[in-house]
Parts: structure tokens; sequence; C-alpha cells
């Protein structure tokens, strides 16, 4: 099949964070969000070989952090009834039983990040699926009209990019 002729606009994105719960993993679906996900995913560090200061080679040097952040209208830090973001985020309130999706090597408490932007509604044969594994997630705020939290992280798993065949 030929590459989509539709382009994406930030209508076409659903935002989901997921825990390691081995069963029935939660799942928050991030709403009142901007549409503004970015994320930076560079390739290994390059480890440059020369021979008497001429280039030898090229070898992969440590493994990259990848980086994403996105943005959202603030509603609340904390509700005893309901997931918040905020709570997915600390590990607290109704999101307290949250698993980590990494090993124990691992202190924190990490989750999968997944972010799928609709192609089937758009005659794609499939959805374009971004799938961030193992996220350290923080979280700042600031007031405004409306009032935000930006969130952030850094994935210390694999990207995984799925979309038409």
């Amino acid at each position: 099949m030929a590459e989509s002729t539709v382009a994406k606009t930030l209508r076409d994105g659903t935002l989901v964070v997921n825990d390691g719960t081995p069963v029935t993993p939660l799942t928050y679906t991030v709403s009142f969000e901007n549409g503004d996900f970015s994320g930076t995913f560079p390739k290994a560090d390059r480890v440059v070989i020369r021979d008497r200061h001429a280039v030898a080679g090229l070898r992969k040097g440590a493994d990259p952090i990848p980086t994403f952040s996105f943005s959202v209208h603030m509603r609340e830090f904390t509700d005893g009834s309901a997931t918040t973001l905020v709570d997915v985020i600390e590990k607290t309130g109704n999101w307290a039983a949250a698993k980590t999706t990494s090993t124990a090597a691992f202190e924190q408490v990490l989750y999968d990040v997944v972010l799928t932007i609709a192609g089937v509604s758009h005659d794609d044969t499939a959805d374009h699926v971004l799938t961030l594994s193992d996220c350290h997630l923080q979280w700042d705020f600031s007031e405004g009209d409306p009032d935000s939290i930006t969130v952030s992280g850094e994935v210390y798993g694999t990207v995984a990019r799925t979309g038409p065949a």
C-alpha cells in the first residue's frame, strides 16, 4: 500500500497510560489535553573509530534516553473517587495500587505511554500507534486561562511504532 495521503491532526490522537499489573492493567486515558504531544527519539551515541585522525569506522555507543512531553488543562490534582493524571504520575489515590512496567532493576515506578493516531477513519488500513515502554513521568503546574499541567517523560524501555502494512 502507498503511504497515506491524509495529514493527521491533533483531533486524531488518543493518549493512554498503562501500568504493569499482570492480568488486568490499570489504564488511564488522558483527557482535556492540548494535543501538543512531542518527543525526541535519538539514535544511540556514535563512537568514531580513528586511525591516526582518519575516520576508520563508526560504532554504536551509549543507549539514548528518549524524552517526550504533553500538556493538559488542569481540572483536579487528586480526587477521592476518581483517578486524576497527577494521581497516576504520583501513584496515589485511586492509582495507588498500580504496578511498575519495569523489572526489579528500576526503583522508580514506570508506565507505558501509548499514542494512537486514527488512521482507519481516514481510509488507512490501520491506526498509527507509538508505544513508549517503561516511562518515568513527572509533572509541572502552571496557572493561566486555563491552568495547565505539563507532563514530561523519559523512556527507559523501547519505542515501538506500528501502522498500516
